[in-house]
């Protein structure tokens, strides 16, 4: 299971989701709401040890979005 996956399981323990679904964003489950999906984020940043920019977290809205920036920041996802 990719760590995105996990992390997205740690943050949204009751969401029921198919791993391996990077289309899966903001909204997909009642759980994954604004609050939550900051809070995701500031999950991700502490896992990976990296910073999205402001600009950055706009844009961030589903998995492969994320999956995408963390690429071009060069974390192996």
């Amino acid at each position: 299971m990719s760590d995105l996956f996990t992390l997205l399981t740690q943050q949204f323990p009751a969401a029921s989701f198919s791993h391996g679904d990077y289309q899966l964003g903001l909204g997909a489950f009642p759980e994954w709401d604004s609050l939550g999906h900051f809070n995701l984020l500031l999950l991700i940043e502490q896992h990976y040890a990296v910073r999205f920019e402001p600009n950055e977290l706009t844009e961030l809205k589903r998995l492969a979005d994320i999956k995408q920036a963390l690429q071009s920041k060069g974390v192996a996802v």
